[in-house]
């Protein structure tokens, strides 16, 4: 069973300004790393299946993966997707600050959107990156209860797992996070005195990561919450796929109505 751990970056008391510096640290190494490469092309198959050319992303952080993914897209000389990106506490940073053509399919919404109460007028195929963890079983079962009820796709893709090897992986982020941070851009100094004076960011990193560990749902338990939801006509999909640079176990659930699935096939 999953611990319900706290982690230090959702706290109320935690300041945004430190905040903005953790989703911005974070950023960086699923960048660095290629943490949801594996599942690039299995997300775009999924949603060419489901005829959907519109994303809401969910507990988004500084923008999560999506900025890597629709250059991935683009490179396969597939079109992405327009994708919204939503979080409880929005960053108030221009999203990666960067320039850049692949961005301009990508759009920041500024509101506070909790995923567990998404505004009716949000509509799109629902994804989260490393923070389904967040929720306990109950808001996570009503999340995905929602997906169904609603007739919204959704894929849930975890990084944080009880394995034994991402346990050990964690030992690396503080490493990274020293050895990047001076070349992340644009160049800020505020980044340099939290991550080298006063090392919080390395700190709540290394700490965040160990605990969304311990938070996160296995396989089976993923296959219990499907297994109590209401209603029918959506497939679901569960598995793992390794991560590129490190042998890293990428957990999913991908869920979408049938008749988008029957129409794939």
């Amino acid at each position: 069973m999953p611990l319900r751990l706290f982690e230090i970056h959702e706290q109320r008391w935690f300041p945004q300004f430190l905040r903005d510096q953790f989703v911005d640290g974070l950023q960086m190494i699923l960048e660095v790393m290629g943490t949801y490469a594996p599942i690039a092309q299995l997300l775009q198959k999924r949603l060419d299946d489901s005829r959907i050319d519109r994303v809401v992303d969910l507990c988004s952080g500084a923008g999560g993966p999506w900025p890597s993914l629709v250059r991935d897209f683009e490179a396969q000389g597939a079109t992405p997707p327009e994708v919204f990106l939503t979080d409880k506490y929005p960053s108030t940073r221009k999203l990666d600050d960067l320039d850049s053509p692949a961005l301009k399919r990508i759009h920041y919404i500024k509101q506070s959107v909790d995923a567990t109460q998404i505004p009716k007028n949000l509509h799109g195929f629902r994804t989260l990156f490393s923070s389904f963890h967040h929720f306990d079983r109950d808001q996570a079962c009503r999340l995905l209860q929602d997906s169904v009820d609603r007739r919204q796709g959704i894929g849930i893709f975890e990084a944080p797992g009880r394995h034994a090897l991402t346990l050990l992986a964690l030992f690396f982020i503080p490493i990274a996070v020293w050895l990047f941070i001076p070349f992340r851009r644009p160049f800020r100094w505020s980044r340099l005195v939290w991550t080298y004076l006063i090392p919080v960011i390395p700190f709540v990193l290394f700490f965040d990561g160990f605990v969304s560990c311990l938070r996160a749902y296995s396989l089976e338990e993923l296959e219990e919450m499907i297994g109590g939801l209401r209603g029918s006509g959506y497939r679901w999909e569960i598995g793992e796929e390794t991560g590129e640079l490190l042998p890293l176990r990428i957990t999913y659930l991908i869920g979408f109505p049938l008749s988008a699935a029957e129409s794939a096939d």
